[in-house]
């Protein structure tokens, strides 16, 4: 997430795109495979959840498709 002109920015990507994760499963599935997955873009690029997920989600409410309510389900388990 970056601070531009002072608005933060979302950096995702869409939903068609193959890099995109879809839901919490398979943001699980794709944590349990790489080791770990930081929350927010940082100097490695592609390295993050925000960078595999569409932006318009981020802090929806949507338990779905929102991937801020996903923390918390995979914390969980």
């Amino acid at each position: 997430m970056g601070n531009e002109a002072g608005e933060w920015i979302i950096h995702g990507v869409t939903w068609d795109d193959p890099k995109c994760i879809h839901d919490v499963d398979e943001a699980a599935e794709y944590i349990n495979r790489v080791g770990f997955l930081p929350l927010f873009k940082n100097e490695i690029p592609g390295f993050s959840l925000e960078e595999r997920t569409v932006a318009e989600y981020w802090w929806s409410d949507d338990p779905v498709r929102d991937p801020w309510r996903w923390r918390i389900a995979i914390a969980k388990r």
